[in-house]
C-alpha cells in the first residue's frame, strides 16, 4: 500500500464485529457496537476506519496459558494491519489488557504512526493508583507517548489532564441518529409499573436489590413487572429460581437478546432500573438508549452515572438497598407525572449532548490533526 493509499486511513485497534452475537446483557454488546457505530461512521473516501481486531477474552480455566497465545496472535495481527493507515485508535480496557496495548503502543510508536487511546469503562483511575508498578509503569509510558488522550467520564480527564495536559479530551458514548426513537409511546398509562434492567444480572449491578425492591413495592400494594434482560449469574439465577413472588408482581427473563429486540423492550417500559453498586461504572450504552426512550431512570451515582444525569431526568438512589428501590417506586406511582417529565427531560438530554453527529464531529477533528501529523 502508497503513503497515498493510507494517508486519509486511521486503524481501529477493537473487538470484532463478530462478537455481536453476545448483544446485550452478554458482557460485550454495547462495547461492540461502539465499533461497529465508528467504522459505519467513517467510512467516506476522506477519512476511512479500518478494523484491527483484537481477541476478547473467555472464560477458561486453561487461562494462564491462552493469555500469552492471544497477546503474541494480537500484536502480530496489529503489527501487519497498521501499516494500511496512518493513524491509530487504540481502544484501551487496561487491566491484564495493559501488556497488548502497551506492545501495540510500542508498534504504533516504531511506525511512526500517531495514537490516539481510547480509554473505556469507568475504572481506570482506580486501576491505574492499585496497579502493581509495572503495569503502571506500562500504562504512563503509553500516556506519555499517545498523540491523544480520550476519556470516556469527566472524571478520568480531571485525572490525568493536570498529567497530560490539552491532549486529553472527553469521549463519551454516544447514540446513533438512526436509532433515536421518531416518537415514544405513553408512559405510565397503565396501572402497572413497567420497569426494565439491562445488563449482566449479578451483584454488582444491584439486580438483587432490584428484584426484592419491586417485590417489596408490591407488598405495599403497587402492581409491578420486572422485565430482566442480560446472562444471568449462577448466583442470581439460583436467588430468582427459589424467589416467591407476591401477589402484584411479574418478573419476565428474557436473557441476552440482539439490540433490535432490546429497543422493542425499552419502547414499552416505564422505568429503567439500573441500581449499580460497582464504583467504576462507565458510561452503559443502554442507559444514553433508556434516555432517548423517555424512561424514568432509577439509579445510583456511582461512576460515571452521575455525569450523564442530573435530578431534572433522573431519580436517584442513596442507597440501593430494597428498602430504598421500594420507596422511590411509590413515590413514582404516587407522583406519574412528574416520572414523565424526568423521562421528556432525559431524552432531550440525549439530543443535546450524545448524539453521533456532536460527539463523532469532535473526534473527527481530532482525527485529522492526528493524520496531519503522521
Amino acid at each position: 500500500m502508497t503513503v497515498a493509499d493510507r494517508r486519509n486511513v486511521v486503524i481501529l485497534s477493537g473487538p470484532s464485529p463478530d462478537l455481536a452475537a453476545d448483544a446485550y446483557g452478554g458482557g460485550k454488546g454495547g462495547f461492540v457496537r461502539n465499533v461497529t457505530a465508528l467504522l459505519s461512521h467513517f467510512s467516506s473516501d476522506d477519512l476511512k476506519l479500518r478494523l484491527s481486531p483484537y481477541s476478547a477474552r473467555r472464560y477458561t480455566r486453561w487461562w494462564m496459558v491462552v493469555l500469552p497465545l492471544r497477546l503474541l496472535g494480537d500484536l502480530v495481527a496489529f503489527a501487519r494491519n497498521i501499516r494500511r493507515g496512518a493513524a491509530v485508535h487504540l481502544m484501551m480496557t487496561y487491566g491484564l489488557a495493559i501488556y497488548r496495548e502497551f506492545g501495540m503502543s510500542v508498534i504504533a510508536a516504531a511506525y511512526r504512526r500517531p495514537l490516539i487511546l481510547d480509554i473505556r469503562g469507568g475504572s481506570f483511575v482506580s486501576w491505574l493508583q492499585s496497579a502493581s508498578k509495572l503495569q503502571r509503569a506500562m500504562a504512563h509510558w503509553v500516556l506519555r507517548h499517545a498523540d491523544v488522550i480520550l476519556g470516556q467520564g469527566v472524571a478520568v480527564v480531571a485525572y490525568l489532564r493536570p498529567l497530560y495536559g490539552s491532549k486529553v479530551h472527553h469521549f463519551p458514548n454516544f447514540m446513533q441518529a438512526k436509532y433515536l426513537p421518531t416518537r415514544v409511546a405513553p408512559r405510565f398509562d397503565q396501572p402497572e409499573l413497567r420497569v426494565v434492567f439491562v445488563g449482566y444480572c449479578y451483584e454488582g449491578k444491584g439486580v438483587f436489590e432490584l428484584v426484592e425492591g419491586c417485590a417489596d413495592a408490591a407488598r405495599q400494594g403497587l402492581r409491578v413487572s420486572l422485565t430482566l434482560i442480560g446472562a444471568e449469574s449462577a448466583e442470581f439465577k439460583a436467588h430468582l429460581d427459589a424467589s416467591r413472588l407476591p401477589d402484584g408482581m411479574q418478573v419476565v427473563r428474557c436473557g441476552v437478546l440482539e439490540f433490535d429486540q432490546v429497543q422493542a423492550q425499552l419502547a414499552r417500559q416505564d422505568i429503567f432500573g439500573f441500581p449499580t453498586r460497582h464504583e467504576g461504572e462507565g458510561h452503559p450504552n443502554v442507559i444514553t438508549e433508556a434516555m432517548a426512550h423517555a424512561l424514568a431512570i432509577v439509579t445510583t451515582r456511582h461512576g460515571f452515572i452521575g455525569e450523564l444525569l442530573d435530578d431534572s431526568c433522573a431519580y436517584f438512589l442513596e442507597s440501593g438497598s430494597p428498602a430504598a428501590i421500594a420507596d422511590m417506586l411509590v413515590h413514582i406511582n404516587s407522583y406519574r407525572d412528574e416520572a414523565r417529565t424526568k423521562g421528556d427531560n432525559a431524552r432531550v438530554m440525549v439530543e443535546k449532548s450524545f448524539m453521533e453527529m456532536q460527539v463523532l464531529g469532535r473526534l473527527r477533528g481530532l482525527y485529522r490533526g492526528a493524520l496531519q501529523r503522521g
